[in-house]
């Protein structure tokens, strides 16, 4: 039957096609799902093509949430909530899969580099759900605006969404240096300097929201939730330079100038 396994494949095709899926919303793992493979070395391979993963589904998360922050029909506003629900609720079960995959390697034969690398891979997978956290607190502060019928002035969202391209960049450059094999220390600088921009952003607009506060150019309701946005970007700003600086003080990716 050998002989003829790939017209068997065509036939199952035709006969029973696949259901149409959308692969953001997919909760189970693609590389780690079958088990553990013939030696750890090609175990934490397939880990750290799940955790690339992981990542590039964080960050089409907080891609959610900037729609999120722009819907203004009500029935949409409420499907994307919920889709980010989800999110969350798949970002939560991925980091205990991943932990979990890891430990079973570990638990075997490991040279130290390849107990540095699942230490590593257990530190990121951690920070990345911790951005997926932010990620879902941001769109419950979202909520909170729309419930308590807040509307924005064009400066705050302007600078909400000077904060939000900061992020944006950041997660997106996070995401490339895991699928990356090597580790150039003008990514390291370049995220240590994005999280230095998202920083004084951050101090620059708590300083100007009490000033503006004071001039009564807005309620200190809305500065509330203006003010939890912005602190909440800049945490998970945070732990995206705790995910490079994993990989860094793993000394197991070339850091090349």
């Amino acid at each position: 039957m050998i002989w003829f396994t790939k017209a068997y494949v065509y036939i199952v095709t035709k006969i029973v096609p696949s259901k149409p899926t959308d692969e953001d919303d997919e909760s189970h793992l693609m590389f780690i799902s079958t088990g553990i493979l013939s030696t750890a070395e090609l175990s934490i391979v397939q880990a750290r093509k799940e955790i690339v993963l992981y990542s590039q589904r964080t960050q089409r998360m907080f891609g959610l949430v900037r729609d999120l922050y722009h819907e203004t029909n009500e029935t949409e506003f409420v499907k994307k909530f919920s889709r980010i629900q989800k999110y969350e609720s798949i970002s939560d079960r991925m980091e205990v899969e991943i932990a979990t995959y890891l430990t079973k390697v570990a638990d075997g034969r490991l040279s130290d580099e390849s107990k540095r690398k699942i230490q590593m891979k257990l530190r990121i997978i951690s920070e990345i759900e911790s951005v997926a956290d932010s990620c879902y607190n941001l769109a419950r502060t979202i909520q909170r605006r729309n419930n308590g019928e807040i509307v924005f002035t064009e400066d705050i969202n302007a600078n909400v969404e000077l904060m939000f391209n900061l992020v944006e960049n950041d997660i997106a450059q996070m995401t490339v240096m895991l699928a990356e094999n090597t580790l150039q220390s003008s990514d390291i600088n370049k995220t240590k300097n994005m999280e230095n921009e998202i920083n004084n952003l951050r101090n620059q607009l708590k300083t100007q929201n009490i000033i503006d506060v004071n001039d009564n150019k807005y309620p200190y309701a809305m500065s509330v939730v203006y003010m939890d946005m912005i602190v909440e970007c800049e945490k998970l700003g945070d732990y995206i330079v705790n995910v490079v600086e994993a990989l860094a003080d793993s000394k197991l990716y070339k850091v090349s100038k």
